[in-house]
């Protein structure tokens, strides 16, 4: 699959956000959930608990996805250390304010190997990005860029998604690698960063 979205579509993975226990289903379509940076580390340890328990009474189902939202450098250090999860979207969420020294950006070295050791991916949301007012939307780059940076020493995968409610949002492939290429992703993990 070459991206993630809230809708069905074609060469797509199709996610449901979710932020309690009681949005999920049974009956859920979907290949996976995007736990919302709303909920709580309970909140999501309830919502993987209750997957699990889904997926035992169903082995016939697919195993969903599970990603989470950033929220914050001690959230996002828990969330993989110790939450069964695929992916950290967007872990600049939600950070604190930066020092002079370096960017707070959700992640660090320790977090990144871990994520790695854990085979959990990073994920860049654009669709968040085209909300931001200038001024916001250039720390965020900045943060991302500096996660790059760390995810690359760590050898920590690195990948891009659309994150679209509708075929109006979606962002192309070609666009993805483009815009990851301009905040300085080496060619050859570019490649790699739109498959999931």
């Amino acid at each position: 699959m070459e991206d993630i979205n809230f809708f069905k579509t074609k060469n797509s993975l199709y996610f449901k956000k979710i932020s309690k226990k009681t949005d999920l289903s049974s009956n859920d379509n979907c290949d996976g959930y995007l736990i919302g940076e709303k909920a709580t580390e309970s909140e999501a340890r309830k919502i993987i608990a209750s997957l699990e328990s889904l997926q035992k009474n169903n082995p016939s189902k697919n195993k969903k996805l599970i990603a989470v939202e950033g929220n914050g450098d001690a959230f996002n250090r828990r969330a993989i250390e110790t939450l069964k999860i695929n992916y950290l979207v967007s872990p600049e969420n939600n950070t604190l304010r930066d020092t002079l020294k370096q960017r707070d950006s959700g992640l660090n070295h320790v977090v990144a190997k871990i994520a790695k050791q854990k085979n959990i991916q990073i994920v860049i949301d654009t669709s968040k990005i085209s909300t931001f007012s200038p001024k916001e939307k250039a720390n965020t780059l900045a943060k991302i860029m500096q996660n790059i940076k760390i995810c690359k020493k760590t050898n920590t995968q690195i990948k891009i998604a659309s994150f679209a409610e509708d075929k109006k949002e979606k962002v192309d492939e070609k666009s993805r690698k483009s815009f990851l290429s301009s905040l300085g992703m080496h060619t050859s993990d570019i490649v790699s960063s739109t498959k999931f």
